[in-house]
């Protein structure tokens, strides 16, 4: 009972926080918000936009500039078609506009807290920086798309509805294509599950999908199209291509090149964290199924595939909470040295993010003959960040594939 309320202690302290620093000018300083441009939940309220457009009969599926008539132009359609199934009204509106925020809000802190359930000092610690760093904190201030992709990423860890976590992949996956991740629940939901019923469910799910996308072709070309409109560059970015931009910058190296080498590294890394997990590996083989095993596997699965492909916003960091939970308990569970240094590398991760999103902020992008400069203290700081990223995305893979072969292992044996 004492654990409980100090849980809802700590939810109340954080919704708190995160709420006054979301509305106050103090975050300028971590992140960029420009009041004449940026306005609190911006990516949220233009999907509603999109809603209130196509209400009125408006085409949004235009390359052209969409005006609905509601005193702004609206930014073009970026969403898969399936997204304006979602009902809307004015009643609708306001919810979805003035309450919706503060409730997914409310519900991102409550469910990763409840994930994680801190016991320790340190992983107090960890809960509060994973929630209150910059790169979350502009997640819940933008309330962009991932912030719905990871409650989806709890619920499907959670629910033994299985035709639900199925139908809320489907949703989310013609919604943005990335969620298609979600559908390894398919293969971790039910212990019992063989390989046969898994090709069943699969070729079912997609037979259902190429009819959906053959019906709607002509919106999900449109949609393709216009794909990638809005990566990061060397701002707040979480992506392998990171060292690779950095120093084709500096040393103007061929950039094909670098991405060859880095990402040979990044797999040999993986590789060699993998051979010094043998340790965990009983330990793993008999909780493959758990609850926080599953969070591990679908937000590692989400981060390493968007870190490998993708150059993303690090607000999409935001699924690394989801490992957090296993890493607590292997690292409770055995005395592999691997896990020790994970923890406290994420800790110290999180206290750089508040340097590195300060300086991001700051340090302004000049320009020379037309050309983009940036500071030596910028580079620097981006450097850090990215040898950071490096690192803890090679552990975390490393230990990503000893789960996939103990979990492949454990279909072919049933």
């Amino acid at each position: 009972m004492l654990k409980k309320s100090e849980n809802i202690f700590h939810l109340i302290i954080i919704f708190i926080i995160t709420i006054l620093l979301i509305h106050s000018e103090l975050i300028g300083n971590l992140i960029w918000k420009d009041p004449l441009i940026y306005k609190v939940f911006g990516d949220h309220n233009t999907p509603i936009d999109w809603l209130q457009c196509h209400s009125l009969g408006i085409d949004l599926f235009t390359n052209e500039k969409i005006e609905c008539g509601i005193g702004k132009e609206i930014s073009k359609f970026n969403y898969g078609y399936i997204f304006l199934s979602i009902p809307y009204n004015k009643v609708l509106d306001i919810f979805y506009r003035e309450y919706l925020p503060y409730t997914v809000i409310f519900l991102f802190i409550f469910m990763s807290i409840k994930i994680t359930n801190p016991k320790k000092k340190v992983e107090k610690l960890i809960i509060y920086l994973a929630l209150l760093n910059p790169s979350t904190l502009l997640l819940v201030e933008r309330l962009n798309f991932d912030i719905f992709m990871y409650l989806a990423s709890i619920l499907i860890a959670l629910n033994r509805i299985y035709f639900l976590n199925w139908f809320i992949a489907f949703y989310l996956t013609l919604i943005k294509i990335y969620p298609i991740i979600l559908f390894v629940t398919i293969f971790i939901e039910n212990n019992k599950r063989s390989l046969s019923n898994i090709f069943l469910i699969t070729f079912f799910i997609a037979s259902f999908s190429i009819l959906y996308l053959f019906y709607f072709k002509e919106y999900y070309i449109f949609f393709i199209k216009n794909l990638g409109t809005a990566k990061a560059g060397y701002h707040y970015l979480f992506s392998l291509n990171s060292i690779p931009k950095i120093f084709k910058y500096l040393f103007d190296f061929n950039y094909q090149i670098l991405l060859i080498i880095f990402y040979s590294l990044f797999i040999y890394l993986i590789t060699k964290v993998y051979k010094n997990l043998g340790s965990l590996q009983s330990y793993l083989e008999n909780n493959i199924y758990t609850q926080d095993s599953k969070l591990f596997i679908i937000g590692s699965f989400t981060c390493v595939i968007c870190f490998f492909i993708f150059s993303n916003y690090f607000y999409r960091e935001v699924f690394l909470i989801l490992i957090i939970p296993h890493v607590i308990n292997l690292k409770n569970n055995s005395k592999n040295n691997i896990l020790n240094f994970l923890m406290y590398f994420l800790i110290i991760r999180y206290f750089y993010l508040f340097l590195y999103s300060y300086i991001n902020v700051h340090d302004g992008i000049n320009h020379i003959d037309g050309v983009r400069v940036f500071s030596k203290e910028f580079l620097l700081v981006i450097f850090i960040k990215a040898l950071f990223d490096f690192i803890l995305m090679s552990i975390i893979s490393g230990i990503l594939y000893l789960k996939i072969k103990i979990l492949i292992k454990n279909k072919i044996t049933n």
